[in-house]
């Protein structure tokens, strides 16, 4: 009688693992599909915010990455971590814009970059670089394009959310100018 229940153990063993395994034509991939040197920084800058989990300079940095690789989800939870204690840094609600249209989320993302604008306006504040021209033109951009389509379900609709942005982005060619201007001609 022993000997059937240590059987029916094996077999039951046994027939787990063979659940368990993957196909044989089962493909891993990496869960951030970035280069090897770039998946490495995520890993450092993880380390480094398990250690200080309000480097703001960090968090953006880590949130970057993860919407460079398409892990707008994970940008998220990074910059939501560091936001309560630095609610007045336009660069955060840049980001959580950013993640938030990458999610398709017109909504939230037009708030996030409302408030980005708002608090760019603001004013300087200490710790926080200065809002110039160029991360004001960016979040003035951002906003203007999400103010088009924050009524849009954007993964329901998403033809009528291209056209609306594209009513209000229009491809532009901008010459380069040159070395060198004509010299005016005079006829007598």
């Amino acid at each position: 009688m022993r000997v059937t229940r240590v059987l029916d153990v094996l077999v039951l063993l046994l027939l787990a693992t063979l659940l368990v395994m993957p196909r044989p034509n089962v493909t891993v991939k990496a869960a951030l599909p970035l280069p090897l040197e770039r998946r490495e920084r995520v890993a450092e800058l993880q380390a480094h915010l398990l250690g200080r989990p309000d480097d703001v300079s960090a968090a953006l940095e880590l949130s970057d990455l993860y919407l460079d690789g398409d892990r707008p989800d994970w940008a998220l939870a990074t910059i939501g971590a560091v936001l309560p204690g630095h609610d007045r840094d336009f660069r955060l609600q840049l980001r959580r814009a950013l993640a938030y249209a990458d999610r398709f989320e017109s909504a939230p993302a037009f708030q996030a970059a409302d408030r980005a604008l708002i608090l760019c306006d603001a004013g300087p504040v200490a710790g926080v670089p200065p809002c110039d021209e160029a991360p004001r033109a960016r979040i003035t951009l951002l906003r203007s394009t999400l103010e088009r389509i924050k009524g849009v379900d954007m993964r329901n609709n998403p033809a009528l959310a291209k056209d609306k942005i594209y009513e209000g982005l229009h491809p532009v060619w901008v010459p380069k100018k040159r070395a060198n201007p004509p010299k005016p001609s005079h006829s007598p």
